[in-house]
Order: structure tokens, then sequence, then C-alpha cells
């Protein structure tokens, strides 16, 4: 999978994006909104990406995806596209380093990301989920036009609140 923005590059998450899953995965943010993963080195952020987000990608299109900046060709985010088991639609989710929040990318990959499960997968509808406490988050899900649900406990350790994106 490629997607391209006017300032963004989406492709799938590969294993030399180690060290850059290692910064993002270790961010306070990251670990305060989304979980700790406990990778403590680049080595062991590899074996991840290479045994859990590209397992996804080879079965069925869907996974991590890095977010890349066109002009500095750098990594700056993550998108996902996850279809859950408990679930019945796709859902998708974002994340990205400090330095490139509140520029729009975290929008504009959305966006793209949701065009693609739409074209791709058929979906009537994607999901998108976020602790309470991820005011930020919520706020852009709703720019998008997501509608708010309600509360779901999707993951083991917390209650979320879920979106929902009708096509």
């Amino acid at each position: 999978m490629h997607l391209e923005s006017e300032r963004l590059i989406i492709r799938e998450a590969k294993i030399n994006d180690a060290p850059f899953y290692f910064n993002l995965f270790n961010n306070p943010d990251w670990i305060q909104f989304i979980g700790d993963k406990n990778l403590k080195s680049i080595k062991e952020t590899e074996s991840y990406l290479k045994d859990t987000l590209l397992k996804n990608l080879q079965t069925n299109g869907l996974g991590f995806f890095t977010v890349i900046l066109k002009d500095t060709n750098q990594p700056i985010g993550t998108s996902t596209a996850l279809q859950r088991e408990k679930l019945d639609f796709i859902d998708i989710g974002y994340a990205f380093l400090p330095e490139a929040r509140n520029k729009g990318y975290a929008a504009e990959a959305t966006k793209l990301i949701i065009k693609y499960v739409r074209t791709t997968f058929k979906q009537e509808k994607v999901y998108a989920f976020t602790m309470p406490k991820n005011k930020a988050s919520q706020k852009l899900l709703e720019k998008l036009g997501f509608k708010y649900i309600g509360v779901e406990k999707i993951f083991e350790n917390s209650e979320d609140f879920v979106f929902e994106y009708v096509f």
C-alpha cells in the first residue's frame, strides 16, 4: 500500500523503521494515551515490528503504516487500519511525534486512510477509539466527521470512547 497527499506519503511499516517506532512508542503521550509497549531497545522494536505489525500487512492489507513528510523524507507518525476480532468494521488510528503535531498532518493522513479503507475493503463505516482523557484526539475525530457513539471496553486495560464514521 502506498498513499500520497500534497505533503505526505503513507506506506507499510518496515523493519528499518524501528528507530522511528522506538521513539514513537516510547513517547510519553503514546504511553499515556495508547499504552506502554515496554520496548527497551531498537532491537526489541525490530522484533515487535516483524512479529506483530507486518503480519497484518502480509495477511490482509491492514496494519500499521508509516507517515512520511514528503519534503524531508522523514517519518513523522503512524496511521493504522485494523480489523479486530470482536468488531464488525475496521478501526483507524494515528499517532505523531510531538514536533509533527498541530500542523494538520494527522487529519491529512487519516483522510487518506479512510479513503483507502472505503475503496479497498468496501466498508460502510470505520471506527476510532480514544481514551476519555485524550481530548485532542476526540477533537480531531469530530473535525473529520466522526460521531461519538459511546463507551466500550475494546482493549484489556481500559474503557474507550468509541467514534464512528459512516460513508
